[in-house]
């Protein structure tokens, strides 16, 4: 059994869906040969920059573009003469993905970001591959771009996603609500308690988690100074991510307020760092958002990108799991009223755990390899 899960490294999050995907098939088909594969490193290093730093760049500096972006190829991204041209700039970027391909012949493939989902899908429709191809959608609403043929599954967080992927003709037996796939160490928990003793942050004050994404994108330093400014009693964590000059902005912030603050740089143990939080404030990124859901955590949203962070956030907040944050300087005044109000946290979090699928990964694996195995008719677990 050969499993490629193909990602691809615009963001953060189609790659951490991608590993921990991994884990899930690990779990259930250990003696499977797994490859995890960011498609952008079998293209030109110029068309791999281009792509993965565009969008950052876009996102960080005119949100509002990337808003209107989204929303136009939301409309045209299906039109015939749009995707033959997809198609073209695809293989001609991709030749060392084909020679790559042609040699680990994989068995199945899943697909965590929306490029490499068109590139087996186009090779299915030409008879270059009779690989089963499954695909995990990494936002709560799906973008046009995800649409595809040859999907033997779509894998959504929402029953709202799975009427979209079948509305433009996936049957529905081909799309199943089982989350967005998230590490399964989210799966398990510590108490608030637990996870401030081994973090060393036991003092009595509630906690706030302040994260920027593996990349480091949001308002975290004014943030910092918003609290500090509003004389609040509570200790402030914050991930800053890869992110070297905002840690160090951060840090520089943290040393002019009263309230204690702690600054991460890029970390592996934000499952615990969640467990030891009353609230966690945050973009509403995919991935980001499933993990808090995952722990049942309540959240406050910071800034949503235009597109599919807006659309996370308006299901959060008609899902009862979040609160939002509009204006930066309130953000003391906004905090220190949801941490006080431990009955709203408390609802909060039931919301945020009735909708959360912290066993995605496993739950996603399992299926495919049953469906996998349903199509070929022979065993594979």
């Amino acid at each position: 059994m050969k499993i490629l899960i193909l990602h691809a490294s615009a963001g953060a999050g189609h790659k951490r869906a991608a590993q921990a995907l991994e884990k899930g098939f690990n779990g259930v088909c250990p003696e499977a040969e797994i490859r995890v594969c960011d498609i952008l490193d079998f293209t030109p290093s110029i068309f791999k920059k281009t792509y993965g730093e565009s969008y950052l760049d876009v996102v960080k500096k005119v949100p509002e573009l990337w808003g209107y972006m989204y929303s136009q190829s939301d409309k045209k991204a299906l039109d015939p003469l749009r995707r033959k041209l997809r198609s073209f700039v695809n293989k001609t970027n991709t030749i060392e993905f084909s020679m790559f391909y042609r040699e680990f012949a994989p068995d199945l493939v899943v697909c965590t970001h929306f490029m490499p989902l068109e590139i087996i899908s186009t090779r299915i429709r030409k008879g270059k591959t009779d690989a089963s191809l499954f695909c995990a959608v990494t936002d709560f609403a799906v973008h046009a771009l995800w649409i595809m043929e040859n999907v033997d599954c779509y894998y959504v967080a929402t029953e709202g996603a799975k009427r979209q992927i079948v509305r433009h003709g996936q049957p529905e037996d081909g799309v199943a609500v089982k989350g967005i796939p998230v590490d399964p160490v989210f799966a398990k928990g510590l108490s608030c308690e637990a996870a401030r003793k081994q973090l060393m942050i036991d003092d009595g004050r509630p906690v706030a988690l302040v994260l920027s994404g593996g990349f480091g994108v949001g308002p975290a330093v004014e943030l910092i100074k918003a609290v500090g400014e509003s004389g609040m009693t509570c200790r402030l964590l914050v991930v800053a991510g890869s992110n070297q000059e905002l840690k160090a902005s951060a840090e520089a912030a943290a040393r002019d307020i009263s309230t204690p603050v702690t600054v991460f740089g890029f970390v592996n143990n934000i499952h615990e760092l969640m467990d030891a939080s009353d609230l966690i404030i945050s973009k509403p990124g995919g991935l980001t958002t499933s993990e808090v859901l995952a722990k049942g955590k309540p959240m406050l949203i910071l800034d949503p990108i235009p597109g599919q962070e807006q659309r996370n956030c308006e299901y959060l907040l008609e899902a009862g799991a979040a609160a939002r944050l509009f204006d930066i300087e309130d953000a003391g005044y906004k905090i220190k009223s949801l941490l006080s109000d431990k009955g709203r946290l408390a609802r909060m979090g039931r919301s945020a755990s009735s909708i959360g699928h912290p066993a995605a990964a496993m739950a996603i694996a399992t299926d495919i390899l049953k469906r996998h195995q349903s199509r070929m008719d022979k065993p594979c677990i």
